[in-house]
């Protein structure tokens, strides 16, 4: 059986309108993954998350997306955010990261944030996005999320003369 995916894609350079702002997914002490934003365009949508660890979980995803230095090592572990998403089925989404991965330490805390953006190619309107979420080898369990699209609240208002 072929699984669904949605590919890495860049969405259209303009046209989109913010169809939902900021939710938490899940958080714990050391871990929080938010839905940042997600934007409608005439050819589908994109939705973006901002993962953000310290910590343990942040060392460990800094070990699972570090270069590897030989490539041919089947060895070599690799892993990131699973996500799944879909308005009629889930599929599994590809990350395009306009934004990349930043790993820092301060006072001796370790931090690693990324912030992944998932195109749907889904024919508009899409009254719903499902989302599930995890990256088990960092410690994120599963995040299960509905969430409800509404445009006309997002839409811009034209501005009368």
């Amino acid at each position: 059986m072929r699984r669904l995916r949605w590919p890495a894609t860049a969405p259209p350079p303009c046209g989109g309108v913010q169809v939902h702002g900021r939710l938490q997914l899940s958080a714990d002490t050391h871990l929080t993954l938010n839905l940042s934003r997600i934007i409608a365009y005439p050819s589908g949508l994109a939705v973006h998350l901002t993962l953000t660890t310290t910590g343990h979980p942040a060392e460990r995803a800094q070990h699972e997306t570090r270069p590897l230095t030989d490539p041919a090592d089947p060895s070599a572990q690799w892993s990131y955010l699973d996500v799944w998403a879909g308005t009629d089925y889930l599929a599994v989404a590809d990350p395009y990261l306009h934004h990349p991965d930043r790993q820092e330490s301060t006072a001796g805390t370790c931090r690693y944030r990324t912030q992944p953006m998932y195109w749907l190619p889904v024919s508009p309107p899409a009254p719903r996005v499902a989302l599930t979420a995890e990256w088990p080898r960092i410690g994120l369990p599963a995040s299960v999320t509905t969430v409800a699209l509404s445009p006309a609240e997002h839409t811009p208002t034209p501005r009368r003369r």
